[in-house]
């Protein structure tokens, strides 16, 4: 009888893994299909789509919307992992703003504007638009905030008419994402500099993006621990942002100037906020496979140590006295 029940339980549960396929086989477009389509279905006035990578990680953020003057966001959605999640979005812009995106370039920072025409008005308004993983928050801005930057080359899609006799229509939706190419993923590449402290080769690993290079703020107060510049480092939950203070021993929570240089590197720029001795900075940092790394020049100018480029060594030059 045991060896009955076992069959009958492994049978049951072969048959389960074939009928119920895990999110880990499915793509974000079939899952951004998937979602679309349930999200028209309650609303089918919210027939238009943005998808706009406002991340840079390679998968877009998409936001169903409305045309018009009372035309809103109905649902934002990214994918994180395996699994879509929700982003909160504000209410303070229409939804044709995600439709026209201009991307500025402030020194490696990317600056993502959307813009608004109002249907009884002829002043446009622009928004600056920041997304945390979680939340769009859009900021309402001059156009002269961004004049002077470039733009960069940015790819995003917007499409309507996603319905056929008031359903949405799933053919039209899935041309529609898998259409989407993304050129918008940033690179790191392990960076191949020496690191000097005061005259001695310290090992620690760094990326280069954008031509420089980027270093975890732990590494970097560990290696300044008992030097003039040294400096603490922690997360402050109140304040949601990492919190730096000057003249303070670094508190060693293990793992600092460890591990293996990776390869297959997840990247996007981080706005996880700094504040240094209790001022907010604004400073550009890169998550990097769920790490914060920040320029090195950038750090010497927060702490308050000097910082060279020995171009015939290919060293960073740190000195703290």
């Amino acid at each position: 009888m045991k060896k009955i029940i076992s069959a009958i339980l492994a049978a049951a549960l072969t048959l389960c893994a074939v009928q119920m396929p895990s999110m880990a086989a499915e793509s974000w477009r079939e899952a951004f299909v998937t979602r679309i389509m349930k999200v028209m279905s309650s609303d089918p006035t919210y027939n238009n789509v943005a998808l706009t990578d406002l991340d840079s990680n390679g998968i877009p953020e998409a936001f169903v919307l409305r045309d018009g003057a009372d035309g809103g966001i109905s649902a934002g959605f990214t994918m994180n992992g395996n699994s879509i999640s929700s982003i909160e979005i504000p209410g303070n812009i229409i939804g044709t703003c995600m439709s026209d995106i201009t991307v500025y370039n402030d020194n490696g920072r990317l600056i993502f504007v959307g813009r608004e025409v109002p249907r009884y008005s002829s002043v446009i308004n622009y928004y600056k638009l920041i997304f945390d993983g979680k939340t769009l928050t859009a900021q309402k801005i001059l156009k002269s905030y961004v004049n002077m930057y470039p733009t960069v080359p940015y790819s995003d899609m917007y499409g309507r008419d996603f319905l056929t006799n008031g359903y949405p229509n799933r053919t039209k939706i899935k041309s529609f994402v898998d259409s989407y190419d993304s050129i918008n993923t940033l690179t790191a590449t392990n960076s191949a500099a020496k690191f000097i402290v005061d005259g001695e080769n310290v090992e620690i690993s760094g990326y280069t993006v954008n031509d420089s290079n980027y270093y975890k703020i732990r590494d970097i107060a560990m290696i300044l621990r008992t030097t003039a510049s040294r400096f603490d480092v922690s997360w402050d939950e109140y304040l949601g942002g990492i919190t730096i203070s000057r003249g303070v021993k670094y508190t060693i929570v293990g793992g600092e100037l460890g591990g293996e240089r990776e390869t297959a590197l997840n990247v996007n720029q981080s706005s996880a906020p700094v504040y240094v001795d209790g001022e907010e900075r604004d400073m550009l940092s890169y998550n990097i496979n769920g790490n914060t790394y920040f320029k090195i020049r950038d750090i010497s100018d927060m702490v308050g140590f000097s910082v060279d480029w020995d171009g015939e060594q290919q060293a960073v030059i740190i000195r703290t006295e």
